[in-house]
């Protein structure tokens, strides 16, 4: 039998999914488990976009579109990105896609080739370095620091250049950290990126969810010459509760847009018309849900902060935006539980999930060992149970 391509042995599976499979495991049993894996709200999408998407099917609209995404959205995206971020993307540059996952897929299919080398600050999203790999372009993985706020510096970025340096992928607000880039930290990235060469693919998924006086800034807003070489990437699975819908865009100076949606064309097409509706909708709505998601999102954060703070070891940074804790767990290493010893992340995760029933994510999935991953977007309920066997867990542990 003939083999594979040879790009399939580029990827490894996710750490998570050992925890996960596990995990609806435990489900299909009948068992009490409870998850802080999930990196999607609790809330429901909005009724008036679900009405939106049903009136759309019961209309008729369920024939093929444009392959970028119908021109009413498209408009609502664009309004949206000159209302809220200060750029000036038209509809002709701007690709809806089937979700923001599909948009970074598309977008490093435009851009990166082997050998191309691509600046990704950790801890990261799992899917940067391993798509860059299946490309064939190599990430180069720049360590932050619980000191710095999980934020890769300008010395960091310029250190990391060589002459294959391609591209530059920032994430803020950021998975899994919860980081947020200041104006004058973007800034500094920015002009390097300039200086270097280098396209910037700027993913803003968690853009309105942030804490504390924190601001969402887009980079590509930040002059001509940054806009000129930047992909922005957004989404309505986190602020609008859609994650099944799987609508995602993309703003890019017209080349860029161009190359973007050649691929969408032979790849997946346009996404579901009932989504795009749905999606429009919520562009278009008074910014009510937004305010719902961010007061309640603000107050989970706040209960899990608490909760964290309660127990002894662990290492927490209060995070800036998106709706995750990270936080250092390594001083339970060398721990152990009825004679197995905790020496990684993963690990500590596994016991989590088999002795407390609660899934969590190890810092090593997303290139951060010694720490973990909590999803805090629950009920205040849940979230407080499932905190709760976090720390009879740990606490178990000698």
């Amino acid at each position: 039998m003939q083999p594979l391509a040879a790009r399939t042995g580029r990827i490894s599976t996710s750490q998570t999914v050992a925890i996960d499979a596990r995990y609806k495991e435990l489900k299909a049993e009948g068992k009490d488990v409870l998850s802080l894996g999930a990196g999607e709200p609790d809330l429901d999408t909005p009724d008036f976009a679900k009405e939106a998407a049903v009136q759309s099917i019961r209309n008729g609209m369920t024939k093929y579109t444009a392959v970028t995404g119908m021109l009413g959205l498209k408009e609502s995206v664009s309004r949206k990105f000159a209302r809220d971020n200060g750029l000036a993307y038209p509809p002709s540059d701007i690709i809806v896609s089937s979700g923001a996952k599909h948009a970074v897929f598309n977008a490093l299919l435009a851009l990166v080739e082997d050998g191309d080398e691509v600046i990704i600050p950790t801890p990261c999203w799992v899917t940067y370095p391993e798509v860059v790999r299946f490309l064939g372009g190599k990430p180069v993985l720049v360590q932050t620091s619980y000191a710095s706020g999980f934020k890769m510096t300008a010395d960091q970025l310029g250190a990391a250049v060589t002459s294959k340096s391609k591209l530059l992928i920032l994430n803020s607000p950021g998975n899994p950290t919860g980081a947020v880039y200041t104006e004058p930290e973007l800034r500094s990235l920015a002009d390097l990126a300039v200086k270097h060469d280098l396209y910037v693919l700027s993913d803003e998924i968690y853009e309105y969810i942030v804490y504390d006086g924190a601001r969402h800034v887009s980079i590509a807003s930040l002059g001509q010459e940054i806009f000129s070489r930047t992909i922005t990437i957004n989404g309505m699975s986190k602020a609008y509760a859609m994650t099944g819908w799987r609508i995602g865009y993309t703003g890019a100076p017209p080349h860029l847009a161009k190359a973007i949606a050649s691929i969408q064309s032979h790849g997946t097409h346009h996404p579901a018309n009932a989504s795009q509706i749905a999606a429009q909708a919520c562009l278009d709505s008074d910014g009510e849900f937004v305010r719902k998601m961010h007061k309640h999102l603000t107050e989970c954060r706040d209960l899990a902060l608490k909760r964290l703070a309660e127990i002894p070891g662990l290492r927490v940074l209060a995070p800036a935006g998106a709706f995750y804790a990270f936080f250092g767990i390594e001083a339970y290493f060398g721990k152990s539980y009825q004679g197995n010893h905790i020496r990684t992340s993963m690990e500590l995760c596994q016991y989590l999930l088999d002795s407390q029933l609660l899934a969590t994510v190890p810092g090593s999935a997303f290139g951060m060992e010694g720490f973990m991953r909590i999803s805090f977007a629950a009920s205040l309920e849940t979230l407080d149970a499932a905190l709760v066997r976090l720390q009879d867990g740990l606490s178990a542990l000698k």
